[in-house]
């Protein structure tokens, strides 16, 4: 990348966890056809209190040893959790289905999803929900953390980085931040990087599935104890990969390369042959009227 730009990362400040709030969780769900056409869904889950009748524990001490507060996430928000929902309705560009609401148990789910009939629109959709970012531009990005659809052969490859991905939430991100986060008790300790993570990511292309699904490990390190010193195991976690790369057979048989990296797609090899014989009889009936 050409400039740094803030991660919507998993290592939240310790005052942030003491506090009780718990960042909202974005699942990432792609579909990706053979032509290049699909669906992108980005989906985010907000657990509010106010729907619990006790406290929410943090699901990072579900047994109440590592003293963290329970989750108390509306308080935060300007109009209670449901606030996002019309925020999102106002400000998602018009290409962006915003769907209504939903609410299971304590979370609140808000869901966001775009089509492409190919994957140069994808492109384009993508362009510019990342140019939408009051901080950031598709041209900060290198052509290897673009994505890219390449098929050759029998085989199509999809591949495009975590980076990008979260570029493409900063608007809503940054959005919601400054316009109806309340920092409360946790002024001077919070940015936007820690309201949001990249919980779940999963892409299909064509009949292959890659995912990496947001889970608890209660042998995973904790780091230690502050006050006793002892270490301390059992963390949710979210996605660690850098890129994503799903190579997928093609169904069909007429095997045409197709290549889509940027603003770029590769001409089917047969109309690159016709449009070569096309040039040569015509270079050839200009020399024999000669």
């Amino acid at each position: 990348m050409k400039k740094r730009i803030m991660s919507l990362g998993v290592m939240f400040l310790f005052i942030f966890v003491l506090a009780g709030c718990w960042a909202g969780e974005i699942t990432v769900d792609t579909i990706i056809n053979a032509d290049g056409s699909g669906e992108r869904v980005f989906i985010l889950e907000v657990m509010d209190d106010t729907l619990s009748e006790g406290p929410i524990l943090n699901p990072e001490d579900p047994d109440q040893e590592k003293d963290y507060g329970p989750v108390l996430n509306d308080k935060h928000i300007e109009g209670g959790i449901p606030a996002i929902q019309t925020w999102l309705e106002e400000n998602a560009p018009a290409f962006l289905t915003v769907e209504p609401m939903e609410t299971e148990g304590v979370v609140r789910t808000f869901t966001l999803r775009f089509s492409f009939g190919s994957f140069d629109e994808f492109l384009e959709r993508m362009q510019a929900l990342v140019n939408l970012s009051p901080t950031l531009s598709w041209d900060d990005f290198d052509a290897d953390e673009l994505p890219s659809f390449v098929c050759e052969g029998g085989v199509c490859t999809f591949t495009e980085s975590r980076i990008i991905v979260q570029a493409a939430l900063d608007w809503a991100i940054d959005g919601i931040f400054n316009s109806i986060y309340d920092e409360a008790d946790l002024a001077g300790f919070v940015s936007k990087a820690d309201i949001a993570v990249l919980a779940s990511y999963r892409v299909q292309v064509i009949e292959e599935v890659y995912e990496e699904m947001r889970h608890y490990d209660p042998d995973a390190d904790d780091g230690e104890n502050p006050t006793t010193g002892e270490p301390r195991f059992g963390k949710v976690i979210f996605v660690e990969s850098e890129m994503f790369e799903l190579s997928a057979d093609r169904p069909d048989e007429s095997r045409t390369p197709v290549s889509c990296g940027g603003t770029s797609t590769s001409l089917p090899v047969a109309l690159v042959a016709l449009l070569g014989m096309t040039a040569a009889l015509s270079t050839a009936f200009v020399l024999k009227r000669r």
